[in-house]
């Protein structure tokens, strides 16, 4: 076991805490939470792969080595909807809180003006692809690192996936449903598209669950995203700057979030890739490249 422990990676060990963290949580809410012996046992089949894949780590299986390096990006999506279970343990959603401030700072609701201003099909369908082109850049960012800088690729997948952990936590104990959720169903409807919309339509309805709007993970790891790629490819940010400007217009267009969650996303996600990659420094790589990290 002491062996196996050892061989545990930097992005390994922030799945493994967050399982145990969470697993706790749960735990300490068990009257208000529903099926919790499944979670708790999800947890711990997790943690058993996990290790069973640690074993694989010399193989020269390619897939098994792809599968060894890009299992957090799996489970994420798993974690985030999971939130939706336990996220009110401690707090009712502060959706009211977050509408106040919007009506402070901007003097209306955004998610709800935005699509009555530019209700134009074409728009529509361009704001859905926006949204739709996060799930492409979370999977394509570290597969760049991974095919093209191995060498790079263990530091970056440890800062997206501690980043993407730190929104879930946050989400737990700053619940907000946003929206698309929070306001009344005739309030809610979006003009229509063409492909994208049926298509982010169908993995809403799968997979999106009443939680994690404040701050918007999509700007945040969006914005992260960029400067992975603005500090090792820089020619790429022509294509993905406005990309992730799209994104991020999307998500108030598709009433996902509030703008109020736009401007914390912005912010956190510059402060959550110097934070991890800090972190990655201090306690898992003793060479500090330059000052600029």
């Amino acid at each position: 076991m002491s062996d196996l422990l050892r061989k545990l990676n930097p992005f390994d060990i922030v799945i493994v805490a967050f399982c145990l963290l969470t697993g706790i949580y749960m735990l300490f809410g068990h009257a208000r939470i529903d099926h919790l012996s499944i979670h708790i046992l999800f947890r711990i089949i997790t943690l058993i792969i996990i290790f069973l894949l640690i074993k694989t780590e010399d193989s020269r299986n390619k897939i098994l080595h792809f599968v060894r390096n890009f299992y957090p990006l799996i489970l994420l999506g798993f974690f985030y909807s999971e939130t939706d279970y336990y996220n009110n343990l401690l707090f009712e959603n502060f959706d009211p809180l977050l509408i106040q401030i919007e009506n402070l700072l901007f003097g209306t609701q955004l998610s709800l003006e935005l699509s009555q201003q530019i209700p134009f099909q074409w728009f529509s369908e361009l704001m859905h692809f926006g949204y739709f082109s996060y799930y492409i850049i979370t999977f394509a960012v570290p597969l760049l690192f991974y095919l093209k800088a191995p060498e790079q690729f263990e530091k970056t997948m440890f800062i997206i996936v501690l980043s993407f952990c730190i929104y879930y936590i946050i989400f737990v104990f700053f619940p907000a449903i946003g929206p698309q959720f929070y306001f009344p169903v005739e309030q809610r409807a979006v003009p229509n598209g063409f492909i994208f919309q049926k298509i982010l339509n169908l993995i809403l309805e799968t997979g999106e669950t009443q939680t994690g709007a404040f701050p918007s993970s999509h700007v945040g790891m969006a914005v992260l995203f960029l400067i992975l790629i603005g500090k090792y490819y820089k020619k790429l940010l022509f294509t993905l700057v406005p990309l992730v400007i799209i994104l991020i217009a999307s998500t108030v267009y598709i009433k996902a979030h509030y703008a109020i969650d736009i401007l914390a996303g912005l912010l956190t996600g510059i402060l959550f890739y110097y934070l991890s990659n800090k972190i990655y420094y201090k306690y898992f790589n003793s060479t500090i490249e330059n000052n600029v990290q």
